[in-house]
Order: structure tokens, then sequence, then C-alpha cells
């Protein structure tokens, strides 16, 4: 029980300092991310790219997914279909999606896309994260699951300076990032 406070906590503290943030901000640690990662081997060798599509306060990623589309890749975008339970459906554009679960953009299409058919690169979405790939979610396990059933791509953790911490409290199922995709640096973790 003392875990889940204590997840609860860094969680709680990770979202209000996104709540401080001005839309300037937001804006210029997004395209620092994006420039990180279009410059990644990773990015450019991918066939298949596996985004998610930002809410809120998220790192913005519409027009990385518009460029990634524009740079040949195959794009995938995460769509909620039961509780707890998500898949990923091919995109061609973010106009190919509407609002779904917890009002986040959806893809409105049916082909579904697995990191196995191809070379691909995963953006894994995160509250906090460390240096050494641990990460912590919203608290639904979505991607947790989907990554274990599925844990050929390699997952790029875009992130907020201050999301990374030196420590999280963890379980042994928690999926940790192959790269933390910083303003101004990349981290590779394996």
């Amino acid at each position: 029980m003392e875990k889940e406070q204590d997840k609860a906590a860094v969680r709680e503290r990770m979202k209000r300092l996104r709540r401080t943030m001005t839309a300037q901000e937001q804006e210029h640690y997004s395209v620092a991310v994006q420039k990180q990662l279009f410059s990644m081997r990773e990015f450019k060798e991918c066939t298949v790219f596996f985004t998610y599509l930002s809410y809120g306060k998220e790192l913005l990623t519409h027009t990385l997914t518009e460029r990634a589309l524009k740079a040949g890749k195959i794009v995938a975008a995460p769509k909620v279909v039961a509780e707890g339970a998500m898949v990923f459906y091919r995109i061609g554009s973010l106009s190919d999606c509407e609002p779904g679960a917890f009002g986040i953009l959806e893809p409105r299409g049916s082909s579904e896309l697995l990191p196995e058919e191809g070379k691909s690169l995963l953006l894994l979405p995160g509250l906090a994260f460390t240096r050494a790939g641990g990460r912590l979610g919203y608290g639904g396990g979505y991607y947790d699951r989907y990554l274990a059933a599925h844990p050929q791509a390699f997952l790029a953790a875009p992130a907020y300076p201050f999301s990374v911490v030196k420590a999280l409290p963890g379980e042994a199922h928690d999926i940790r990032a192959d790269a933390l995709v910083l303003p101004g640096e990349v981290v590779y973790i394996k």
C-alpha cells in the first residue's frame, strides 16, 4: 500500500508541475524534444512509428506525428478498446482520429499494427522517469500490459526536464524505457 501512496504522491507532484507551465514553455520543450527524436538513429531507421496523441500538458506530439508521416514512416496511434486494454491502429493523418477514451484523440480506423511487424520505435508517455529508464505512468497500466505482450519496439520516452527524478517506486512488471528523449539530449539506457 505504501508503494501506491508513493506513486500517487509523485503523480500529483508531476501533474502540479505541468499545470504551472505556460503554453509557450510546453511548445518550447516539445520542439526541443522533437529535434532530439528526429536526430536519433532509431527514429531514422524505424519503418513503423508508434506515437501517442498528446493531451493536456503532455509534450506535444501532433506536429511530430505529421512530420513522421511526411518522412515516409508508417504511423500508428493507440486506441482504448476495453478497460485496461489498447491497440495501435495505422493513421494516415490526424484527420483519421477523433476524441475517444478520456477525451484523447484516437484513430477511427481498424487497421491494427503490431511492433513486431517492422523495425519499430514507440513513444512511451509518462509522468516521471529515471535516467535508468524507470517510468511512472498515469496509473491505468495500459502501456505496461500492451508492451509486456509486444516487447519488440524500441521505447523512446519523451520527457520534460523536471519529470526526471532520482528514483521511482516500481514493480517488477513496470516497463522501462530504452531511451529518454529530453530537450538537448538523448539518454540511452540499454
